[in-house]
């Protein structure tokens, strides 16, 4: 497997080329600059990247998805206390190294994705996962605040149209003329910002809003 290297330092460099080279047999080039880790990637098609993102500061995620659009799985080495971990792993990176694991932690890290699998040192779980707990609950406020803006006949009629009521059909369960009911779909399309009643209803059933007056269909 066609492998790069890439650190800043020349020794350390040709250092980890010729341990990988060593250890797993791979076909390894060393580069110490950007600019040469650029070019190289352009004329050896490498597999496999082992970069230390010291050559890239404030570059991180974008060297990390160029690498990976050109087919490159990058082992990425960074500092201990960086951040972004997570969005590095989310736009490609093959795996995570703390440098001051030293070579064992490349070793291991590189054995992990050579077996076809993704890697972060046990070390680093927890505060990944506390970056992957606070990305999700940014991305489900929106959701939650545009829910909490229905009032409760609204969210029955969302309800309802989760379950493939039409308005005649709605204003019957409800007990509302139809001219009201599609006015409370109405409300309901412009307070979510949905362009349809289908819109609607896959937006009911993702995020599991159901109708309390659902029995009533089976009576």
């Amino acid at each position: 497997m066609r492998t790069l290297v890439a650190h800043p330092s020349p020794t350390v460099a040709t250092g980890l080329a010729v341990a990988l080279a060593q250890d797993f047999g791979l076909a390894t080039t060393s580069a110490v600059t950007l600019a040469s880790l650029r070019r190289l990637v352009l004329e050896l098609r490498p597999e496999l990247a082992v970069v230390d993102l010291e050559l890239a500061p404030g570059g991180e995620v974008e060297l990390c998805m160029s690498l990976v659009r050109q087919g490159v799985r990058p082992v990425l080495v960074t500092r201990a206390g960086a951040a972004g971990h997570l969005e590095l792993l989310e736009r490609g990176a093959a795996g995570i190294v703390v440098s001051s694991d030293g070579l064992t932690g490349v070793r291991d890290a590189v054995r992990t994705v050579l077996e076809g699998h993704v890697h972060l040192p046990a070390h680093l779980l927890g505060s990944v996962l506390h970056d992957l707990i606070l990305e999700r609950r940014e991305q489900a406020a929106p959701t939650t605040n545009r829910l909490v803006a229905l009032s409760p006949r609204e969210r029955e009629v969302l309800g309802l149209l989760g379950h493939g009521a039409d308005t005649r059909e709605i204003a019957s369960r409800l007990v509302i003329s139809p001219h009201t009911a599609k006015t409370h779909i109405n409300r309901v399309l412009a307070k979510l910002g949905l362009a349809s009643r289908s819109e609607a209803a896959g937006f009911a059933v993702a995020h599991g809003v159901e109708p309390t007056l659902l029995e009533a269909t089976h009576d």
